[in-house]
């Protein structure tokens, strides 16, 4: 038996209860150290149940190496902070320095807060974007003084974008503790000091991205770096790695600016910017956009007022470190940034997409790159080990990735094969998937009002304890109406209140049915008997204009709905189905509502092959009478 399998037993020996050695997670566990003894790079599937969080740390720890785990939830952070990494080291028998690490803008900066403390009410009202400082900043302010992380995470509720803006900074506006009069008591550098003396750093997926787009600036040097939740992986790096501009963004510099120079004009002149810029964009939500004519014109004339407004800013010479000088660098810094931002979208690549994100109120210009191979050459895959992992890992994610290509760089991109494990949940006994071929095609306008009948009668026979997942918008909305009219039980429906609160009135109702749309898809575990039915109203592939998406398809040519379409639907069906079976003891019915996951026989099989093996079925009063079997199991507990 090798180390890192003798530690995986220690590992699982200490577990409450005791716990029984899973051939997956040994399996996987061996790869993860192989790729660390070799510094190559791993894609690893490991189904729900395989442990791969032990998987992946257990050879970490066991090879003594500086560790990056980077996830794409929350809920996993804390989990691997304050649960897995402890029960790993204590289970090696060696101290293991643990730092969980956020971008600079999750922690509040004591600098912004003593400026706006001091400032007029006037500038609180401009800096606060409007909002009422008696209100909205004297509870934050009373936090200020209590926290010892700073991290906005404490804070529930939540504050609005306008508070936490007006007292946190970017990376691309902080000078540097050296630079600003707080330093000595900055929250985010104390997280950055803490991480650099780390030998396992948490952190975020879009976080990690920042540190490629940077080269290598935000995290420490490391030997290993874990990407969990890889399936999110290239869509995140892909914003990070890109650009955004919208008229918020332009406003929030000119208030900046205004607080600092007396003359308004270059800050008016922005405002102006902002103004054009969102007319131009609030109709073109969802669309790709070339940087022609009025956009260039608008784009142009912001990077020349930003021009200016750093030469207005050259003109104030306050003393070294004081307030003000503080507040000229961050205004510069941002200003800067800005620029070079104008410019990234003005000399956009022809593989890079321009679109429209964001609301017809608040709309935002991205510049999305799908070419990210050459990026990743040069700062993810040399000189460190790379593990990927999933419970759903698709050939997609690797070539999305640049991986497996031809003619990379230096030959540093690894190959794009992908290792699968299985999960060890017999999931023939633990579930059914049920598809109801009599419903009509989601195009058929009966569509919508059948589903809401199948969601009613799987409601009533499984005495609520259903998540049902929607693929749009006004598809739930349509659907909680009805539900709420027919059924006899809470239906929460996201939007009602924060994510983090439904989910915990979910689980502590188990009679509650609970709608949701994509961000809900994955990364939620709501394990036991408050969850036995999970439906989907359609499958879900990417809407035919969806920009990133359509330039993919392009990319693709004849080969689009088997290279980019399937793999996606793959990967969220697959995602979606897993909310179910969370524990080996978890029992329930997945339905998807959409009869093309039976009858299509050009895809039918791919994505059926890509779910849980579980029981299939058309038949309606099977999965009724399973249903009903396991309410009356439940009552009789």
């Amino acid at each position: 038996m090798t180390c890192v399998q003798e530690l995986i037993t220690r590992i699982t020996e200490a577990l409450p209860g005791g716990g029984e050695l899973r051939p997956g997670q040994l399996r996987m566990a061996e790869l993860v150290a192989e790729a660390i003894e070799q510094e190559s790079t791993l894609l690893v599937e490991a189904g729900t149940g395989t442990g791969k969080s032990f998987a992946y740390l257990a050879p970490s720890v066991a090879a003594e190496k500086v560790c990056i785990v980077a996830t794409a939830t929350i809920a996993l952070q804390g989990q691997l902070v304050n649960i897995d990494i402890p029960r790993v080291a204590e289970s090696a028998g060696r101290e293991v320095a643990v730092a969980l690490l956020k971008g600079r803008r999750n922690y509040l900066c004591r600098q912004q807060v003593l400026e706006l403390r001091a400032a007029s009410r006037s500038e609180q009202l401009e800096l606060l974007g409007g909002r009422n400082p008696d209100n909205d900043f004297a509870d934050l302010l009373t936090w200020s003084e209590q926290t010892t992380t700073g991290d906005r995470e404490e804070l529930d509720p939540a504050p609005s974008f306008e508070i936490w803006n007006a007292v946190s900074v970017g990376a691309d506006e902080c000078p540097g503790a050296a630079r600003c009069p707080s330093g000595g008591e900055c929250f985010a550098e104390h997280a950055r000091l803490k991480a650099a003396e780390a030998d396992i750093i948490v952190t975020n997926h879009h976080y990690y991205g920042l540190n490629i787009a940077s080269g290598g600036a935000l995290l420490p040097e490391h030997d290993v770096v874990v990407f969990d939740e890889a399936h999110q992986l290239p869509e995140i790096l892909g914003a990070t790695c890109g650009t955004e501009m919208g008229g918020g963004r332009l406003r929030a510099m000119a208030r900046r600016a205004r607080s600092i120079l007396t003359d308004d004009k270059p800050a008016v002149a922005l405002d102006r910017s902002a103004a054009d810029l969102d007319e131009l964009l609030r109709n073109s939500v969802g669309d790709s956009l070339d940087i022609k004519t009025d956009l260039l014109e608008v784009l142009l004339n912001a990077r020349q007022q930003a021009e200016q407004v750093i030469a207005a800013l050259r003109k104030v010479n306050p003393p070294d470190g004081s307030t003000v000088a503080a507040r000229v660098e961050r205004v510069m810094k941002i200003t800067t940034r800005m620029i070079d931002d104008c410019d990234e979208l003005i000399g956009a690549a022809p593989s890079d997409v321009v679109w429209v994100d964001g609301t017809t109120a608040a709309p935002v210009l991205r510049r999305t790159p799908l070419e990210l191979g050459e990026l990743l050459d040069e700062h993810l895959w040399p000189e460190k080990a790379v593990i990927l992992t999933s419970a759903t890992l698709s050939d997609g994610v690797a070539v999305q990735l640049g991986l497996g290509r031809s003619g990379a760089t230096s030959g540093k991109a690894p190959s794009g094969s992908i290792e699968r494990v299985g999960s060890p949940f017999p999931y023939e006994e633990l579930g059914i998937l049920y598809c109801p071929t009599d419903l009509p095609n989601p195009n058929n306008p009966a569509h919508r009002k059948a589903t809401h009948d199948e969601m009613i009668g799987l409601a009533r026979s499984a005495g609520g304890r259903m998540l049902c997942l929607f693929t749009s918008y006004s598809a739930m909305e349509e659907a909680c109406e009805r539900l709420r009219d027919e059924l006899d039980m809470p239906v929460l429906m996201q939007g009602d209140a924060a994510k983090h609160k439904l989910i915990e009135q979910f689980k502590e109702d188990p009679h509650s049915v609970l709608a949701a749309t994509m961000s809900f898809w994955q990364g939620i575990d709501v394990p036991g008997e408050s969850l036995v039915v999970v439906s989907i109203d359609r499958l879900p592939f990417p809407r035919p204009n969806e920009p990133v998406m359509k330039a993919r398809r392009d990319r693709a040519g004849a080969t689009a709905f088997r290279d980019v379409d399937l793999p996606r639907a793959q990967t969220l069906l697959a995602q979606a189905a897993g909310r179910l079976i969370r524990r080996a003891t978890d029992r329930g019915v997945v339905a998807v509502l959409d009869p093309r996951l039976a009858t299509s026989k050009a895809y039918r099989w791919d994505l059926i092959n890509a779910l849980p093996p579980m029981k299939r079925t058309k038949d309606r009063t099977e999965v009724q009478q399973f249903l009903h079997e396991l309410t009356a199991e439940g009552q009789a507990d």
